[in-house]
This record gives structure tokens, C-alpha cells and sequence, in this order.
């Protein structure tokens, strides 16, 4: 008996190290609306309109989502200045992203960079990358990508699906609530067999010993 007693409590100090690593994530998930900034693209090679459309079309499409309250690149710039926001667009270390994400209090953060691969300013084609630091999980999602400005639209919604949507949250749902509920049913579990235990262990140290 002893020995599942041990066990149980093994089994209570793991669940309890795993609601201690996946909560932050999960209150996040649970909350209506996450905060998200948007900083923009740095640009190479390519006029102000295709910079303003493209930056436009990222930016309609985030702050679009129900679940999303967006920190524009406007802003962003409002509340840091614009010298900030460029030294992190055009050298984006990890320490300065991350604590940009804090000034700005938003829950991701994302940015990227394009360059130009195309014959000349008319026929543009894009290539760079599209990054986002994620605060509850603490670490950067990026994705390499290629568009074309003449399919910008499309091209927006395949990154979307791809991207986007796979670094937000869902907002809280049914699985999330289950799944409080599911680690509810264990911890209680885990507690009732801790206090089991440690009762089962003094009644026997205070038992009278058997006579032979």
C-alpha cells in the first residue's frame, strides 16, 4: 500500500509541474481578446505604394479577427517613437523585440522584412521573412515567404492560413474548458490521494505492534 501511496504522490508533483508550465498559455487562450501589435515591414526595393498596400493588407487582416485587439504600426510609433520601431525593424535581436513587446503590452508581436527579387519596381516579387514573438509561450515563430504584389490578396490569405492563424489562440472554447476541467479532476485526485496517504502512513506508525 505504501507503494501506491508513493506513486500517487509522484503522479500529483507532475500534474502539478504541468499546470504550472501550460497555465500561462491557457489563460491566454481563455481570455475573449488577445492584444497583438503589428510594426510593419522593413522595405527593399519597392515604392511607397506597394509598401502601404502591402503593410494595409497585414494589418486589415489582423485587426479583422474577433479574438484580436490590434496595436497598429501608427500606434506602435505613438507610443515608442518611430526610432524604435526602425532599429528593431532593421535589426531585430531577441532582447529588443522582447522588451518592445512589454512597452507596447501586447501579447504577440509581429514584423518582418521583404526585399525585391523583381526585375524592377513594376514586377514585384517579394521575398523575405514574417516573424512574431509570442509572450505566453515566451518564444518567436518565423516563416520564410515569397509574394507576388499582383497577388497580394491571395497572398495574404495563404499566409493567414498558414501562419497567422496557427501562432494566435483560438478564443476559449469548449476544448479549453474541458480541458480545466479535466486538470481540476486530476489535482483533486492527486490532493485526495495525498492526504490519504499521509493519513494511511500515521495510522500506521501509530498502530500497536501484532504479537507473534
Amino acid at each position: 500500500m505504501r507503494i501506491f501511496r508513493k506513486k500517487g504522490l509522484v503522479v500529483f508533483v507532475i500534474l502539478a509541474l504541468i499546470v504550472y508550465d501550460f497555465y500561462p498559455s491557457l489563460a491566454y487562450a481563455q481570455k475573449e481578446k488577445v492584444k497583438v501589435g503589428f510594426i510593419g515591414f522593413k522595405f527593399e526595393g519597392v515604392g511607397v505604394k506597394v509598401q502601404r498596400d502591402i503593410t494595409n493588407s497585414v494589418l486589415y487582416l489582423l485587426a479583422g479577427k474577433p479574438s484580436v485587439e490590434i496595436v497598429s504600426p501608427e500606434e506602435a510609433v505613438s507610443i515608442v517613437g518611430s526610432e524604435k520601431i526602425n532599429s528593431v525593424l532593421s535589426l531585430p535581436s531577441e532582447n529588443d523585440v522582447i522588451i518592445l513587446s512589454h512597452m507596447l503590452g501586447v501579447d504577440y508581436l509581429f514584423f518582418g522584412n521583404f526585399v525585391n527579387q523583381g526585375k524592377d519596381t513594376n514586377d514585384v516579387v517579394l521575398y523575405g521573412t514574417f516573424e512574431c514573438f509570442d509572450r505566453p509561450k515566451r518564444r518567436f515563430h518565423t516563416v520564410e515567404i515569397t509574394w507576388r504584389y499582383d497577388d497580394i490578396d491571395s497572398e495574404v490569405k495563404k499566409i493567414d492560413k498558414e501562419f497567422i492563424s496557427k501562432v494566435l489562440p483560438k478564443s476559449g472554447g469548449v476544448f479549453t474548458s474541458l480541458f480545466f476541467i479535466i486538470v481540476l479532476g486530476l489535482v483533486i485526485i492527486g490532493t485526495y490521494t495525498l492526504v490519504w496517504g499521509l493519513g494511511g502512513e500515521s495510522q500506521e506508525a501509530g498502530a500497536p505492534p501484532v504479537a507473534q
